[in-house]
């Protein structure tokens, strides 16, 4: 029994340890890997929280609501990248990683397949008691020299409805 309890003891310290460090990453995926399979991206932002503070400062005075939204965002990651007329590596690329995605319980919200034009988009949700604590949008896109794919993760408390109000006041223009 002493052994019992004291794995059980093990156990919970361990999970209250690692609570906060899964808390940081809540919502996030890691874009390292893209860099080595494409290269350089043309486009690359990386927004930490207090850089979003930042941004949400100076919103507040011409919308306190987009600097409320941005005050509950941790992160916002974009990566662009050219092609090169390589769309079919880009497409398998995003079957990938919507399928890790869904294996770690993200919540598949559109899915386009357009095989005429080799175009794919995936939007991801994940969350935790009714809250989304990340985003993730994938496009490959043909329409401009040789492709685009385009990989984007907001991480923070976010309502669906304010994407387009964050995206549009960070000038991300989504295709």
């Amino acid at each position: 029994m002493k052994i019992l309890k004291r794995h059980l003891a093990l156990s919970l310290a361990a999970l209250l340890l690692s609570a906060p460090a899964y808390a940081i990453n809540k919502g996030q995926i890691d874009f390292a890997d893209l860099s080595a399979f494409y290269g350089e991206p043309k486009v690359e932002v990386n927004l930490s929280s207090s850089l979003m503070n930042v941004i949400g400062n100076f919103a507040d005075e011409e919308d306190p609501d987009v600097a409320n939204i941005l005050s509950n965002l941790e992160s916002v990651k974009v990566r662009v990248y050219k092609l090169n007329g390589e769309l079919e590596k880009a497409n398998s690329t995003i079957d990938r990683v919507s399928g890790e995605l869904k294996t770690d319980n993200w919540e598949t919200l559109v899915t386009v397949n357009n095989n005429e034009e080799n175009q794919k988009v995936r939007i991801f949700s994940k969350s935790t008691l009714n809250v989304i604590d990340g985003v993730v949008v994938m496009v490959v896109s043909p329409e401009k020299d040789g492709g685009e794919a385009i990989f984007i993760n907001i991480v923070g408390e976010i309502d669906p409805e304010n994407i387009a109000k964050v995206t549009e006041k960070l000038n991300i223009e989504i295709n």
